[in-house]
Protein backbone atom coordinates (compact mmCIF):
# COMPACT_ATOMS: atom_id res chain seq x y z
CA UNK A 1 0.00 0.00 0.00
CA UNK A 2 1.58 3.63 -0.92
CA UNK A 3 0.63 6.90 0.04
CA UNK A 4 1.01 10.10 -2.11
CA UNK A 5 1.51 13.63 -0.03
CA UNK A 6 1.63 16.45 -1.51
CA UNK A 7 5.18 18.45 0.13
CA UNK A 8 5.22 21.02 -2.17
CA UNK A 9 2.89 24.34 -0.71
CA UNK A 10 2.36 27.33 -2.30
CA UNK A 11 2.40 30.30 -0.52
CA UNK A 12 0.35 33.61 -1.29
CA UNK A 13 1.60 36.66 -2.47
CA UNK A 14 0.09 40.21 -0.74
CA UNK A 15 -0.20 41.55 -4.17
CA UNK A 16 -3.68 41.43 -4.70
CA UNK A 17 -3.80 43.21 -1.72
CA UNK A 18 -1.55 46.03 -2.61
CA UNK A 19 -3.71 46.20 -5.92
CA UNK A 20 -7.01 45.95 -3.62
CA UNK A 21 -5.42 49.24 -1.65
CA UNK A 22 -4.29 50.69 -4.47
CA UNK A 23 -8.11 50.29 -6.32
CA UNK A 24 -9.62 51.70 -2.88
CA UNK A 25 -7.04 54.82 -3.09
CA UNK A 26 -8.34 55.23 -6.40
CA UNK A 27 -12.39 55.06 -5.67
CA UNK A 28 -11.47 57.64 -2.54
CA UNK A 29 -9.75 60.18 -5.41
CA UNK A 30 -12.06 59.93 -7.58
CA UNK A 31 -14.68 60.59 -4.81
CA UNK A 32 -12.68 63.62 -3.47
CA UNK A 33 -12.60 64.74 -6.95
CA UNK A 34 -16.55 64.80 -7.52
CA UNK A 35 -16.50 66.42 -3.92
CA UNK A 36 -14.93 69.15 -5.24
CA UNK A 37 -16.76 69.95 -8.34
CA UNK A 38 -19.86 69.82 -6.03
CA UNK A 39 -18.31 72.26 -4.01
CA UNK A 40 -17.47 74.09 -6.38
CA UNK A 41 -21.03 74.48 -7.68
CA UNK A 42 -22.38 75.46 -4.37
CA UNK A 43 -20.21 78.08 -3.85
CA UNK A 44 -20.90 79.19 -7.52
CA UNK A 45 -24.48 79.21 -6.71
CA UNK A 46 -24.03 81.02 -3.24
CA UNK A 47 -22.43 83.55 -4.78
CA UNK A 48 -25.02 84.13 -7.37
CA UNK A 49 -27.18 84.55 -4.86
CA UNK A 50 -24.97 87.14 -3.20
CA UNK A 51 -24.90 88.86 -6.14
CA UNK A 52 -28.89 88.36 -6.89
CA UNK A 53 -29.52 89.94 -3.00
CA UNK A 54 -27.24 93.36 -3.90
CA UNK A 55 -28.85 93.85 -6.80
CA UNK A 56 -32.53 93.47 -5.13
CA UNK A 57 -31.15 95.79 -2.98
CA UNK A 58 -30.15 98.52 -4.90
CA UNK A 59 -33.43 98.23 -6.97
CA UNK A 60 -35.54 98.55 -3.82
CA UNK A 61 -33.60 101.43 -2.43
CA UNK A 62 -34.42 102.98 -5.89
CA UNK A 63 -38.07 101.77 -6.17
CA UNK A 64 -38.02 103.80 -2.13
CA UNK A 65 -36.40 107.04 -3.69
CA UNK A 66 -38.51 106.93 -6.58
CA UNK A 67 -41.82 106.77 -4.42
CA UNK A 68 -40.38 109.04 -1.57
CA UNK A 69 -39.82 112.04 -4.47
CA UNK A 70 -44.03 111.37 -5.98
CA UNK A 71 -45.07 111.11 -2.24
CA UNK A 72 -45.57 113.57 0.78
CA UNK A 73 -47.30 111.56 2.83
CA UNK A 74 -45.56 108.74 4.83
CA UNK A 75 -48.79 106.53 6.15
CA UNK A 76 -47.13 103.57 4.44
CA UNK A 77 -43.27 104.47 5.42
CA UNK A 78 -44.00 101.84 8.31
CA UNK A 79 -44.14 98.83 5.94
CA UNK A 80 -41.65 100.12 3.45
CA UNK A 81 -39.36 99.98 6.28
CA UNK A 82 -40.23 96.90 7.38
CA UNK A 83 -39.81 95.67 3.55
CA UNK A 84 -36.51 97.24 3.83
CA UNK A 85 -35.01 95.69 7.02
CA UNK A 86 -36.11 92.44 5.65
CA UNK A 87 -34.08 92.82 3.03
CA UNK A 88 -31.09 94.33 4.54
CA UNK A 89 -30.84 90.83 6.96
CA UNK A 90 -31.10 88.98 4.03
CA UNK A 91 -28.30 90.43 2.34
CA UNK A 92 -26.29 90.62 5.78
CA UNK A 93 -27.00 86.90 5.36
CA UNK A 94 -26.31 86.08 1.85
CA UNK A 95 -22.67 88.28 2.72
CA UNK A 96 -21.71 85.66 5.58
CA UNK A 97 -22.05 82.91 3.73
CA UNK A 98 -19.99 84.38 1.38
CA UNK A 99 -17.54 85.26 3.90
CA UNK A 100 -17.68 81.78 4.85
CA UNK A 101 -17.02 80.33 1.65
CA UNK A 102 -14.23 82.88 0.88
CA UNK A 103 -12.14 82.19 3.89
CA UNK A 104 -12.19 78.58 3.64
CA UNK A 105 -13.97 77.67 7.24
CA UNK A 106 -16.44 75.48 5.41
CA UNK A 107 -13.78 73.54 3.99
CA UNK A 108 -11.32 73.76 0.72
CA UNK A 109 -13.55 73.05 -2.42
CA UNK A 110 -10.12 70.69 -3.09
CA UNK A 111 -10.92 68.73 -0.68
CA UNK A 112 -8.17 66.54 1.07
CA UNK A 113 -6.57 65.80 -2.88
CA UNK A 114 -2.89 67.68 -1.50
CA UNK A 115 -3.36 64.73 1.61
CA UNK A 116 -3.81 61.87 -1.33
CA UNK A 117 -0.94 63.10 -3.54
CA UNK A 118 1.16 63.08 -0.52
CA UNK A 119 0.46 59.59 0.20
CA UNK A 120 0.58 58.35 -3.13
CA UNK A 121 4.22 60.09 -3.45
CA UNK A 122 5.66 58.48 -0.62
CA UNK A 123 6.66 54.54 -1.73
CA UNK A 124 8.00 51.79 0.85
CA UNK A 125 8.76 48.43 -0.71
CA UNK A 126 6.80 45.59 1.47
CA UNK A 127 3.88 47.84 3.06
CA UNK A 128 0.75 49.08 1.67
CA UNK A 129 -2.68 51.23 3.06
CA UNK A 130 -5.98 49.43 3.94
CA UNK A 131 -7.36 52.66 5.75
CA UNK A 132 -6.85 56.27 5.82
CA UNK A 133 -8.86 58.92 7.66
CA UNK A 134 -8.74 62.80 7.68
CA UNK A 135 -10.69 64.57 10.10
CA UNK A 136 -10.19 67.70 11.61
CA UNK A 137 -9.95 69.83 8.69
CA UNK A 138 -7.06 67.73 7.00
CA UNK A 139 -5.00 68.27 10.73
CA UNK A 140 -5.31 64.77 11.64
CA UNK A 141 -4.60 61.80 9.45
CA UNK A 142 -4.70 58.16 11.08
CA UNK A 143 -3.08 55.84 8.50
CA UNK A 144 -3.90 51.61 8.60
CA UNK A 145 -2.28 48.81 7.05
CA UNK A 146 0.16 46.05 7.16
CA UNK A 147 3.55 45.54 6.25
CA UNK A 148 6.05 42.36 5.56
CA UNK A 149 8.53 43.67 8.52
CA UNK A 150 8.40 46.33 11.18
CA UNK A 151 11.21 48.52 10.12
CA UNK A 152 9.36 48.99 6.82
CA UNK A 153 6.34 51.06 9.10
CA UNK A 154 8.99 52.94 10.83
CA UNK A 155 10.78 53.54 8.04
CA UNK A 156 7.37 54.91 5.92
CA UNK A 157 6.48 56.91 9.30
CA UNK A 158 9.38 58.89 9.06
CA UNK A 159 8.95 59.48 5.32
CA UNK A 160 5.69 60.74 5.86
CA UNK A 161 6.16 63.09 8.27
CA UNK A 162 8.85 64.62 5.90
CA UNK A 163 6.33 65.04 3.50
CA UNK A 164 3.52 66.30 5.12
CA UNK A 165 5.55 68.69 7.48
CA UNK A 166 4.19 71.91 5.00
CA UNK A 167 0.50 70.58 5.79
CA UNK A 168 0.49 70.56 9.10
CA UNK A 169 0.28 66.93 9.48
CA UNK A 170 2.26 65.35 12.10
CA UNK A 171 2.69 61.04 12.87
CA UNK A 172 3.76 60.80 16.86
CA UNK A 173 2.49 57.27 17.07
CA UNK A 174 2.26 54.05 16.05
CA UNK A 175 1.05 50.26 16.76
CA UNK A 176 2.01 47.54 15.31
CA UNK A 177 0.29 43.66 16.05
CA UNK A 178 2.57 40.98 14.30
CA UNK A 179 0.06 38.30 12.72
CA UNK A 180 1.64 34.94 11.00
CA UNK A 181 -0.70 34.52 7.93
CA UNK A 182 0.42 30.79 7.68
CA UNK A 183 1.04 27.95 9.97
CA UNK A 184 2.11 25.51 8.25
CA UNK A 185 5.94 24.89 8.59
CA UNK A 186 7.99 23.21 10.93
CA UNK A 187 7.00 22.42 13.94
CA UNK A 188 4.32 25.17 13.95
CA UNK A 189 6.75 27.89 12.57
CA UNK A 190 5.16 30.77 10.35
CA UNK A 191 6.18 30.32 6.79
CA UNK A 192 4.76 33.81 5.65
CA UNK A 193 3.97 36.39 8.58
CA UNK A 194 2.87 40.58 8.45
CA UNK A 195 2.96 43.59 10.66
CA UNK A 196 -0.78 44.69 10.87
CA UNK A 197 -0.16 48.94 11.60
CA UNK A 198 -1.29 52.09 12.25
CA UNK A 199 -0.17 55.67 12.27
CA UNK A 200 -1.52 58.83 13.72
Amino acid sequence: MSQQINLLQRTRKPIGSALWAIAVLLVLLLALLVYDKVLRQQSAELRQQILAGERQLLQTKAALAAMGARSTANADSTGVSAEIDALKSRLALARQWGELISSGSLGSPAGYVQHFNTLASVPEPGLWLTSVQISDGGKLVNLGGRALQSEAVLRYAEKLNQAFGTQGVQFNSVEMTPEDLVRSGEAGKPLLSSVNFRLF
